[in-house]
């Protein structure tokens, strides 16, 4: 049967349909493919990764390229830099949502502090022992030995201790251990003149001429508590010293600092005692020589008499030397004065005090380790109180009353027997 004429016109609205179909499509398609590309292809508008530290804070912001627009993250975006990792991230800016990623990192080593240990072979410790303190932002960290460690020796076995965090990041830290046969319960012993006279409005060196011993340790160092001293007010104040050895003994002694006002300054002294020097000594002379013409014209320049000026050396030199007389503490401050002035090392030293008698004088030093310098005139006229060796001024005093009879705590310079 043939085809009718209606028939053959439905077919041909049909292929014509077909053909605008096909080229509709293509545009759509192409529109589509284009509006994709815009939408999805944001690479001028938002960076697709962010990096973070550990820790660390981050907005949606950050992920935009422009630093005017607004942005904040989707609902179902959960934000965390506690741990280490790689997120999916939603951020929306204006009509638009982009899909990013978040990387934490964490590239900041752990924060270690060790301390040295004491331990017998029986007490070997473990790598966490010498730690005093370990942190870091992960939580998570590994203490380890540096190095494979040898018991077989005693004395102080060096020690590097690790710390590690998940993410390998490393802190070493160098520490001591100190392997006894036995441990020690003796305390160290602080020495020296914890006792101090000072001018208000200057400073002072607490530690000056204060020394710790320890029947093990050898590097102590004595701490100052001197939170009471106030250097401006004259007064009395308490100053505390403290050390400790390896195993924790302590030793604690109070000094006294005596602030007093100053009635002459070095410069007024020093001149009077330059003047002196000018006659009596020569840039060619030998320590030993400048030091024993210094003797000479104290003891035959100074006369003796009473004097007040006990505490304040600068002032008994400054009468010592204009008036030419006092008491010992003035023969010792202007000794003091004139082997300062001339280059001779020298230091205080007095006797033990009791109710009824006092003295001063000086030790020096002329490259032969420290000897004793008394200028005080004595009723015994054989005793010459020139570069005396400890044992020598001992067995004086001795025969003579105690005359020199010291503190070997609080002047400690012949305890190493430095003289010869």
């Amino acid at each position: 049967m043939g085809m009718t004429k209606s028939s053959k016109n439905n077919k041909k609205k049909t292929r014509k349909i077909y053909r605008l179909f096909i080229p509709l499509a293509a545009v759509i398609a192409v529109c589509l493919g284009v509006g994709a590309y815009f939408y999805y292809d944001y690479s001028s508008r938002v960076y697709s990764s962010c990096v973070v530290e550990l820790g660390g804070e981050v907005s949606a912001a950050d992920f935009l390229k422009n630093p005017d627009q607004t942005a904040e993250f989707t609902s179902d975006t959960v934000i965390t830099t506690d741990f280490p990792g790689t997120y999916d991230v939603g951020i929306v800016s204006g009509k638009y949502t982009y899909h990013c990623t978040l990387e934490v990192q964490d590239t900041v080593a752990p924060e270690l502090t060790v301390k040295q240990l004491t331990r017998t072979k029986e007490e070997i410790p473990a790598a966490q022992d010498f730690v005093e303190s370990v942190s870091d932002l992960s939580g998570d960290v590994s203490v380890y030995f540096g190095e494979a460690i040898s018991f077989d020796n005693y004395g102080q076995i060096p020690i590097t201790i690790v710390a590690e965090d998940g993410s390998g990041n490393k802190t070493e830290a160098d520490t001591v251990l100190n392997l006894v046969q036995e441990y020690d319960i003796e305390p160290p012993v602080i020495e020296g003149q914890l006792d101090k006279i000072v001018y208000a409005g200057t400073s002072v060196s607490f530690k000056t001429d204060v020394v710790v011993t320890d029947n093990v340790d050898t590097d102590i160092e004595v701490q100052v508590d001197s939170s009471k001293v106030d250097l401006d007010t004259p007064g009395e104040y308490t100053v505390v010293y403290t050390a400790t050895d390896s195993m924790g003994n302590m030793d604690l002694k109070e000094g006294t600092i005596t602030v007093i006002q100053q009635e002459y300054t070095e410069e007024e002294v020093f001149a009077l005692a330059d003047e002196v020097l000018a006659e009596i000594i020569t840039d060619d002379m030998s320590a030993y020589d400048k030091a024993h013409a210094i003797y000479v014209w104290v003891q035959g320049n100074i006369g003796y008499s009473e004097s007040d000026d006990s505490g304040d050396w600068l002032k008994g030199a400054y009468d010592g030397l204009k008036n030419r007389h006092g008491d010992c503490y003035n023969y010792f401050a202007v000794s003091k004065a004139l082997l300062t002035r001339a280059g001779i090392p020298n230091e205080d030293i007095e006797i033990i005090p009791t109710a009824t008698r006092h003295h001063y004088w000086n030790v020096i030093d002329c490259g032969e380790g420290w000897r004793h310098f008394d200028t005080t005139p004595r009723l015994d006229k054989s005793f010459k109180g020139f570069y005396l060796t400890d044992e020598e001024l001992m067995t004086y005093s001795d025969a003579h009353y105690h005359s020199h009879n010291y503190d070997r705590e609080i002047y400690t310079y012949f305890n190493d027997n430095q003289e010869q």
